[in-house]
């Protein structure tokens, strides 16, 4: 039997030790790939993973990332700024033939690896799928499933939303900070066939999941306004995001980000929301409940890579939901206690 081969870098993090404790419970002994090795060896150790492999690549030395990716059949990437430290590894992956798969939140860096890295993905055979986290797998997955519900071309709305009021991890605001432009001005919205900038949101209020006030958003740059109208018959896609969360990030500094503790808080409970609207005045909502942002992510990156490793989506750069069934694989993460439901 074909042992599995998954590659981690970046595992020396808190989401890394998700992945590899998900990894070996799954019978995969994972590669680690990073540039201390000392410090990968406590990660594994911490994971009660001890028979993980240990291998010393920097992110600056392209033929050594190369090398340590080349027996691998997938790599997941879990970095913080992936617009500053990302393109190293999808690149070595790409070239060591190697899925790939990350975590990335960032509009500016997934739109990168769409232009730049989906031709020389298909041409070296490989399936390359960013931006897998707890709020891009759902939002791009209930998107596709939601607005089929209507009658195109549909509006789509997405939102996060913290059900507890948790802190997230330092690596998390440092990703914040390196774009910190790019999230004050609400980045990108879909509108006319394009990607457009502005920092008005056409839907200021919503009424939240559970809620029966509404709550003030404003426009937020989540990545799935890019991967949504690759699949699915939209008129317009923005993300949006509670006002007083995006006057926290607005408010980030070097010196406030020094002082945030490495480990976000331990309730970290959430709902992805999906609002879709047709020009008949029909609507639809679709939600995503988890019960930990980075837990989650971490587990629905070792799924995608599971998944990857078997070789049997097409080649290229894609969304979750380009590459898989929206429903099957959302159904397949009921068994983490990821639940979805769409109303109309």
């Amino acid at each position: 039997m074909t042992t599995t081969k998954i590659a981690v870098y970046g595992a020396t993090g808190h989401t890394g030790g998700y992945l590899l404790t998900e990894l070996h419970r799954r019978g995969i002994i994972p590669i680690l790939v990073g540039r201390s090795a000392s410090r990968m060896q406590a990660a594994a150790v911490a994971a009660r993973v001890p028979d993980a492999e240990i291998r010393v690549a920097a992110l600056t030395d392209h033929d050594a990332l190369v090398a340590a990716f080349t027996d691998a059949d997938v790599v997941i990437s879990s970095l913080s700024a992936y617009v500053h430290n990302g393109e190293p590894v999808l690149a070595a992956a790409i070239a060591a033939g190697a899925h790939y798969t990350d975590l990335s939140g960032e509009q500016l860096f997934l739109q990168r690896v769409f232009d730049e890295y989906g031709a020389k993905a298909e041409a070296a055979g490989v399936t390359v799928i960013p931006g897998v986290t707890d709020n891009n797998v759902a939002g791009d997955l209930l998107a596709h499933l939601t607005a089929r519900r209507l009658t195109g071309p549909v509006e789509i709305v997405l939102s996060h939303l913290s059900k507890s009021g948790g802190n997230g991890s330092k690596g998390s605001a440092k990703t914040v900070f390196a774009s910190l432009d790019w999230f004050r001005s609400g980045g990108w919205h879909f509108q006319d066939g394009e990607l457009s900038t502005g920092t008005t949101a056409r839907h200021a209020e919503m009424t939240f999941p559970g809620h029966t006030a509404t709550t003030s958003v404003a426009k937020f740059p989540q990545p799935p306004v890019i991967t949504i109208p690759r699949h699915t018959d939209v008129s317009y896609v923005e993300g949006v995001l509670d006002t007083a969360i995006l006057d926290l990030l607005g408010s980030f500094t070097e010196e406030i980000i020094d002082s945030l503790p490495d480990e976000p808080s331990s309730d970290l409970r959430y709902d992805v929301v999906v609002d879709a609207f047709d020009t008949s005045g029909h609507s639809a909502r679709g939600v995503v409940s988890g019960g930990d942002s980075y837990r989650d992510s971490a587990l629905e990156a070792v799924e995608i890579a599971v998944r990857l490793a078997k070789g049997t989506t097409k080649p290229g750069t894609l969304s979750v939901a380009e590459a898989f069934d929206a429903a099957e694989l959302l159904d397949a993460l009921a068994r983490f206690d990821i639940t979805w439901r769409i109303t109309e």
